[in-house]
């Protein structure tokens, strides 16, 4: 989940976890069966690492999708119709995302340990080379795998994705904080989140129950919330930073200028430290960009891949 980066939201945080106003921390029990619009069907495929659930459309060269922290495949339900025209497209859940069940307790939810995640369902569903699409932590987590992997990416597209050694959301300290982070985590209640990615699109309006419902279910599973904290805690973006030039795929770097999360100036940044990329920053769209303004962005991503 991205939360906001504005300081009264913080402040709100704070005087829920202390008793100034009282909450019901979410359900613990297993969320329901995943449903991704268009009736397209879950899948699952067993590894050493973790039991993944992804969906899978169209036919052509491979796109992996990979959503943000705290989000799932549901993410890309206006891309993935869209890329399924000219591609195979797989919407992935990684660990600490969606309806994926990690099999290892010593999971460390840091960037090699979510690359590693990224190459086993790989190997799981038989890619041996992708086009990797990442929106924010999952941006980061692809930028990580094209570093350490480059011959295994084709293509790599970037969407609001931290990397840099900058500029982090001012609410970081929130999560990183021993208890506090703890009691953030599992106090989230639904309308905390509902608020919350209203506050990653710059068309709050678009944010729906039925959206929040999708996301909020997975995320309410302790496992899932588990997994959030830690890569709020382990994730370490000098690595990505040090290693953008190792990168060579053509890549792709889109950004929300509305982002109130990380600084559109990230994307020029970002880009002019990769080999072969490029960069657009779409005003008046948020940090969920793909979600805010899909008919903005899934034109260039498809011109992109194709």
């Amino acid at each position: 989940m991205q939360y906001s980066t504005v300081f009264p939201r913080i402040a709100l945080v704070v005087a829920v976890l202390f008793g100034t106003i009282g909450v019901v921390a979410g359900p613990a029990a297993a969320a329901p069966e995943a449903r991704f619009p268009g009736g397209l069907a879950s899948n699952y495929v067993e590894t050493d690492l973790a039991t993944f659930h992804y969906v899978r459309a169209g036919s052509g060269t491979p796109v992996v999708l990979i959503a943000g922290g705290g989000l799932w495949g549901y993410s890309w339900r206006d891309v993935l119709p869209a890329l399924a025209a000219e591609h195979t497209v797989y919407a992935v859940d990684l660990p600490s995302q969606g309806y994926t069940e990690p099999r290892r307790a010593d999971f460390a939810y840091d960037l090699p340990a979510m690359s590693a995640a990224i190459a086993s369902f790989l190997d799981a569903v038989g890619l041996d080379r992708t086009t990797l699409v990442g929106h924010s932590w999952g941006g980061a987590w692809s930028m990580y795998f094209a570093q350490e992997h480059p011959d295994r990416v084709d293509r790599l597209v970037l969407l609001d994705a931290p990397g840099l050694d900058a500029e982090k959301a001012p609410v970081a300290p929130l999560f990183t904080t021993p208890l506090l982070g703890e009691l953030a985590t599992e106090l989230t209640t639904r309308s905390f989140y509902a608020e919350n990615i209203r506050a990653t699109f710059a068309h709050p309006q678009l944010v729906t129950d039925e959206i929040v419902d999708a996301y909020y279910l997975p995320f309410a599973r302790p496992a899932n919330r588990a997994g959030f904290l830690a890569l709020w805690r382990n994730l370490d973006y000098r690595v990505t930073d040090a290693g953008l030039h190792r990168i060579t795929a053509p890549t792709l770097v889109l950004w929300g200028g509305a982002d109130t999360w990380l600084p559109a100036t990230q994307a020029g940044a970002l880009a002019a430290r990769i080999p072969d990329a490029t960069a657009h920053v779409l005003p008046g769209c948020g940090h969920a960009l793909h979600e805010d303004c899909p008919a903005q962005a899934v034109p260039l991503l498809s011109d992109f891949l194709r």
